[in-house]
C-alpha cells in the first residue's frame, strides 16, 4: 500500500501514543476540551474588551463569527461529501487513538482545526491585540497536532482546516454584508 506524506507522517506522530502517560494526557485534553478554553477567551475578550471599546465592533465580531462559522459548517460537509476521506480508523485499523470521534466518514477537514482558526482569524480581524493574536494561533495550532497525535485526523486534515479557515475568515465581511445581514434584516422586519 502507498503511503502520502500525511499518511507517513500521522503514522510517525500517533506512534508516539502510551509513551508518556503525561504527554498522553495533555494531548487529550487538548484535542477535546482546549477548543473550549480558546472560544469562551475570544467571546470573553469580546464581551469584556471590545465592547466596553465599541459595541459596534463587538457586534461585529459576533456577527463575523456566526457567518464564518456557518458557511465554514456549511461548505465543509459538502467538501466532505463529494471528497470522502475517512478518519484514520477507517483505513489503518490498528492504530492507536485515546477516543473515539463521533464518526468516521468525515475527516477532511478538520472541524475542530477549522473552528480553532476561524475564531483566532476572526478575531485577529475585528483587532485584538497582536500578542493576543499570536498566542491564539499557537493554541489553535495545538489544538490541530493534539488531534493528529490523538489519532482522529491526518495532517492534511489539519491543514485543510488551517486554509479553509482563512479563507472563509477572509471572506467573511462579503458574506455578513452580502448574505447574513440581509437575511438577518428581513426576519427582523417580520418580527
Amino acid at each position: 500500500m502507498k503511503l502520502s506524506w500525511s499518511h507517513k507522517l500521522f503514522l510517525k506522530i500517533n506512534s508516539n501514543i502510551g509513551k508518556s502517560r503525561f504527554f498522553d494526557a495533555l494531548m487529550y485534553f487538548c484535542a477535546i476540551f482546549l477548543i473550549y478554553i480558546l472560544g469562551l477567551t475570544v467571546l470573553g475578550w469580546g464581551a469584556f474588551v471590545l465592547f466596553d471599546k465599541s459595541p459596534d465592533q463587538f457586534a461585529l465580531l459576533i456577527k463575523l463569527l456566526f457567518t464564518a462559522h456557518l458557511f465554514g459548517f456549511g461548505i465543509s460537509y459538502v467538501v466532505a461529501i463529494l471528497w470522502k476521506h475517512p478518519r484514520p480508523i477507517a483505513r489503518f485499523p490498528d492504530i492507536k487513538r485515546m477516543f473515539k470521534a463521533v464518526d468516521t466518514w468525515k475527516s477532511f477537514p478538520s472541524d475542530h482545526t477549522m473552528i480553532s482558526y476561524l475564531l483566532t482569524f476572526v478575531a485577529i480581524m475585528v483587532g485584538i491585540p497582536l500578542w493576543f493574536g499570536i498566542v491564539l494561533v499557537i493554541l489553535s495550532f495545538i489544538i490541530g497536532s493534539a488531534r493528529v497525535y490523538c489519532g482522529v485526523h491526518y495532517p492534511r486534515d489539519i491543514l485543510g482546516g488551517v486554509v479553509w479557515a482563512g479563507i472563509i475568515a477572509l471572506a467573511s465581511p462579503w458574506l455578513l454584508e452580502n448574505i447574513t445581514q440581509p437575511i438577518y434584516n428581513l426576519v427582523k422586519a417580520f418580527f
